[in-house]
């Protein structure tokens, strides 16, 4: 995601921007539940001083949003100056200041439409880096309690791909690597309980009944809604569940999502098999309940597939 938005390597271990992201990131996810500050059930609680006992959530906004304001304006400028000497790699934000800085515009405008990328860039990171590690993460725990999906995920990319690394025109040839990506996303959603948001009243929507208040998993819609089953995508009648949200409301980066997504899966399960470490029964932590996102928590061995998987892998590294 640094790459694909700022043009940032974020390949260096304890990198100090990374780092500093990252703490954002979970302050962020943190603020984002309502449960976790009583002041999002007591709005009056606003008014109260910062000094005063049991505001500890208003200090802690503060930093959290000192913070925020760091990490954007510190990817911005890192991409901004990059650019000034020409040396930063190709990117959005790259494009989209490269645009504003070639038109024909006043300097105050200039200055408000860096503002607006400024913080539009911020907004694409925070919404896609940490749901798409808890996709990918779901992702792999699927094919470690899955080994049959796993092995028949991999003889279609076999078949398919013919000793060579996945792209993105291969996804149309490869329709039970989309159905596991599907039900992947159905079976553990990244952010589990939705962006915090209610249906006030009963709803009807397309002839379906949303009552007040109600969070389900409709077997009528998914035949044992528990159950990791991606064979229930093959039959392209079956709508995927609706996780990038509906209406005006929908995810704009989901095209972006999907594709990551699937570069990822089908690269890692063409050169990777994963495995419970061996003599030790597996077990999956239960991931925190006062995050936005969703992060299994689990062990496993991941080895390449062969010698020649390998350097398949390094080859791609190298260019």
């Amino acid at each position: 995601m640094l790459s694909s938005i700022y043009g940032y390597d974020a390949s260096y271990p304890h990198d100090e921007l990374v780092q500093n992201i990252e703490t954002a990131l979970t302050q962020f996810c943190e603020a984002a539940v309502p449960s976790n500050f009583l002041v999002n059930t007591v709005p009056w609680l606003v008014h109260v001083p910062a000094w005063f006992p049991g505001a500890g959530w208003k200090r802690k906004a503060t930093i959290y949003r000192a913070n925020r304001d760091k990490v954007v304006n510190e990817t911005f400028g890192w991409t901004k100056s990059q650019i000034m000497v020409n040396a930063t790699s190709p990117s959005i934000l790259k494009t989209l200041l490269t645009d504003v800085a070639t038109s024909e515009l006043s300097q105050y405008d200039i200055e408000n439409k860096e503002d607006i990328i400024r913080w539009a860039a911020g907004t694409l990171y925070a919404a896609g880096a940490d749901t798409t590690i808890a996709t990918e993460a779901a992702f792999v725990l699927a094919m470690l309690l899955h080994p049959k999906v796993q092995k028949e995920a991999q003889a279609e990319l076999d078949a398919v791909l013919r000793g060579r690394l996945p792209e993105l025109g291969d996804r149309e040839k490869l329709p039970y690597i989309n159905a596991v990506m599907k039900e992947t996303m159905r079976w553990r959603p990244a952010v589990p309980m939705g962006v915090p948001r209610v249906a006030t009243e009963d709803t009807i929507y397309r002839g379906y009944l949303i009552p007040k208040g109600a969070i389900v998993r409709d077997p009528e819609i998914y035949s044992n809604p528990e159950e990791f089953n991606p064979d229930r995508f093959l039959n392209k009648a079956l709508a995927p569940a609706p996780v990038f949200g509906l209406g005006r409301r929908d995810c704009p980066g989901a095209h972006f999502a999907e594709s990551s997504f699937f570069l990822m899966a089908s690269t890692f399960l063409t050169v990777f098999n994963v495995a419970p470490k061996p003599g030790r029964p597996f077990v999956e932590s239960k991931p925190s309940s006062n995050a936005l996102s969703s992060h299994p928590i689990f062990e496993c061995i991941v080895t390449a597939r062969s010698d020649k998987h390998e350097q398949l892998l390094e080859q791609w590294v190298e260019i």
